[in-house]
């Protein structure tokens, strides 16, 4: 490894460190609690990008304003000992997770793919990925207002690394990867709407788009990657189900988000052997 790729690697790190605090303040202000359920029978909602991004943090039992060396990433969590300075209240477990979570992700994305441009849109999609899945663990949303802006990035993402890379089939490979992991969910969501939300069929969208791109040029080499990413999801809903289940108890709700996610970007990750049957 060269000394360029040493320090890119150190500050990519870093940087996706500071995005992960960055996440964990859209996680905390994002999502808005209903007083009762609205015309969907959901119980949350959320705020405006202005209330988000909206004046400093603040602990949200006592509001008091959080001083900048207590917003060291995973450091100041660990010295306060996951609690307020002013009050005591508990800051919740997911910061530093979220934060720690974001720079390995970037690591395993670079040691796996290599550095390039198609590292693009994978690397758009860890921040993303991750402030998502956070959101629907802790109400069982999957937030529209993230979804199809990060959508849109993340098709400029992938035309912008295929012209680099003269490699416009790619976009073709995205496009088969889309309508094969989210047709299915779109069918189930159809077909019993009580036992999957819209989320997460619009979260699909972003997701096999994403997915196949990094499939090649074969267009049959992208649904066969949709598809196992529809199995490999599916598993780890199940897993999450089961420990959701032994913890909430039996009326537990497990959103499926979250699987989605990890079985896309595992899926991301492993594509190349996956899919040396197909020459890609």
């Amino acid at each position: 490894m060269s000394s360029t790729e040493i320090v890119l690697l150190v500050f990519g790190a870093l940087l996706f460190l500071a995005l992960g605090s960055f996440c964990c303040v859209i996680i905390d202000r994002l999502p808005k609690p209903l007083d009762e359920p609205n015309e969907l029978g959901e119980l949350w909602d959320t705020r405006p990008w202005g209330e988000v991004f909206g004046g400093n943090s603040r602990c949200s039992d006592c509001g008091e304003p959080v001083k900048f060396y207590d917003n060291i990433p995973v450091l100041s969590w660990l010295v306060l000992r996951g609690k307020c300075r002013g009050c005591g209240q508990r800051i919740p477990a997911f910061h530093p997770i979220v934060e720690l979570l974001c720079p390995v992700l970037f690591l395993l994305c670079v040691w796996s793919l290599g550095w390039g441009w198609q590292l693009l849109p994978v690397l758009w999609l860890i921040p993303v990925g991750v402030t998502i899945s956070a959101i629907d663990l802790r109400t069982l949303m999957v937030p529209t207002r993230i979804v199809w802006p990060a959508f849109a990035v993340s098709v400029l993402l992938t035309v912008a690394a295929a012209g680099l890379l003269g490699e416009w089939r790619w976009l073709i490979t995205a496009a088969v990867g889309l309508a094969v992991f989210a047709g299915p969910l779109f069918l189930l969501w159809f077909a019993l709407p009580a036992g999957m939300g819209f989320g997460d069929v619009r979260l699909a969208v972003l997701l096999g788009w994403t997915l196949g791109f990094y499939a090649g040029q074969r267009p049959i080499a992208g649904a066969f990657l949709a598809v196992l990413c529809l199995g490999a999801s599916a598993m780890i809903g199940i897993l999450v189900g089961v420990i959701a289940l032994g913890a909430r108890g039996r009326k537990a709700k497990v959103p499926f988000g979250p699987a989605l996610f990890m079985g896309t970007l595992l899926c991301i990750l492993l594509a190349q052997p996956i899919l040396q049957p197909f020459g890609v």
